[in-house]
């Protein structure tokens, strides 16, 4: 082409970048027997000019195509276009598909790809697609608190095995009890009031419950312990004593039997008149 030529229809056009990237289509055409077909196909790759797609219907050169695109905001609808075939390349085996290139009839980022190339621009009338971000799913509402009632968490074993400890001991439990209530009244202090529930009754929280009954125990427990520990003292006096007068029992039997021994063999060895046995008097 020679300087200061016009230059040919179409050489001036704007040309965008080419991205290689696999978008669902719906095509709708006419192969060249006149027959309307629809095929679900992919793009292979696309611009804002046309596109290049996968295909098992043939189609000749300058047959018009509809396209059917998802948008990139599934909320709305398919966006629909009309495009120009401008190349077909047969498959090279029986088992490939055709790849087929189109001429989009109006320009513009049709595929909505979000932050496209620097060459890349809307479809006329609509502005540049930025894919948003879906809300976060709302928290779900926590359920209301269940009542509370004040209930001890010890078995029966455990409250046999502290009245079986503390029997007898009366005063003592009335003094662990009374201090169980002055950590009772001190923790009630800290707690604060309470709102009152629906029915106009307090009730308190689990926290207060479980603080309660830990005074309570510990108070219980540390009054078992002395009393098991005065208990054990006791026994093991009363075991010594009893070994004592064991051992004493045992060494006057023993004194004993061996008198007996003695007093047998003397009498096997001696009759009543004092002679020992064996010898005759002469």
């Amino acid at each position: 082409m020679s300087k200061g030529s016009p230059p040919k229809d179409g050489a001036n056009k704007r040309r965008s970048t080419r991205l290689t990237i696999c978008v669902p289509i719906k095509i709708k055409g006419v192969d060249p027997l006149h027959e309307p077909f629809t095929e679900h196909t992919r793009t292979v790759m696309v611009s804002c000019h046309g596109c290049k797609y996968l295909s098992r219907h043939y189609v000749t050169k300058g047959t018009e195509i509809e396209l059917e695109i998802p948008r990139g905001d599934p909320q709305k609808p398919p966006r629909t276009i009309t495009a120009k075939v401008v190349w077909v390349q047969r498959p090279s085996h029986t088992r490939e598909m055709l790849h087929i290139g189109l001429n989009l009839d109006v320009p513009g980022n049709v595929w909505d790809i979000p932050m496209p190339p620097d060459d890349w621009f809307p479809p006329p009338g609509e502005p540049e697609f930025v894919l948003e971000e879906p809300p976060p799913p709302p928290a779900p509402a926590a359920p209301p608190p269940a009542p509370v009632t004040l209930t001890a968490s010890w078995d029966a074993s455990e409250i046999l095995v502290m009245a079986g400890r503390a029997e007898g001991r009366e005063a003592e439990v009335k003094a662990a009890l009374q201090m169980a209530k002055t950590e009772t009244a001190v923790l009630v202090k800290e707690e604060g009031p309470r709102p009152e529930v629906e029915t106009g009754q307090k009730k308190p929280g689990a926290a207060f419950q479980e603080a309660i009954e830990q005074a309570m125990k510990a108070s219980i427990e540390r009054l078992s312990e002395a009393a098991v520990q005065k208990i054990v003292e006791r026994a093991s006096q009363h075991m010594a004593e009893i070994g004592d007068e064991a051992r004493r029992g045992y060494d006057a039997a023993i004194e004993e039997l061996d008198a007996r021994i003695r007093r047998a063999v003397r009498d096997a060895l001696f009759d009543e008149n004092g002679n020992r046995h064996g010898r005759r008097k002469r």
